[in-house]
């Protein structure tokens, strides 16, 4: 059951279960943005930011999974005219999911950097130095523009002494 804060998406075969999930107090992340139901403090500010970041990132990433799943069985025929009439995302973007999912096993995987950190990346053919290099990324913090700079060998801007935020404490 919903309620009138929980959308509900219709298709030709019936509505789909929303989504509606907490990341924070009076936080509910649904499909089509965020419902905020009460007073949110900034420590719930900050950590549902890092749980819709997460959720953005992995998007993409699973995309890219079931598409390699599908790829696998063979049987589906017009798969990814499907997959585009499904998602409306575009049939580049649909390929660039799959081949990412392909070039990163999910134990290559960095959490601590974006999946546009790691196409960035791709093209670094030694498994072991492209891990180094996005670990290396998340840890100084680095833009998926210095990620870029860095395997092309263009990266001449120097390090910027880290901010620290005075509420929370992170770092960027």
């Amino acid at each position: 059951m919903t309620d009138a804060l929980t959308p509900t998406l219709l298709t030709d075969s019936g509505p789909l279960v929303p989504i509606a999930v907490p990341v924070g107090d009076h936080l509910t992340l649904t499909d089509v943005g965020l419902i905020i139901n009460g007073p949110v403090t900034f420590d719930d500010f900050c950590n549902g930011l890092k749980k819709c970041q997460l959720v953005a990132n992995g998007a993409l990433w699973t995309l890219g999974d079931l598409l390699v799943y599908g790829e696998s069985r063979g049987e589906w025929g017009e798969m990814y005219s499907q997959a585009i009439d499904l998602t409306k995302k575009s049939y580049s973007t649909l390929t660039q999911a799959v081949h990412l999912s392909k070039r990163y096993p999910h134990i290559e995987r960095v959490a601590a950097v974006s999946w546009s950190h790691h196409r960035e990346a791709a093209q670094i053919t030694d498994p072991k130095e492209r891990r180094q290099l996005l670990e290396r990324a998340g840890a100084e913090g680095w833009s998926r523009e210095q990620v870029r700079d860095h395997v092309r060998g263009t990266d001449t801007t120097p390090a910027a002494p880290l901010r620290t935020c005075p509420q929370c404490g992170h770092q960027w």
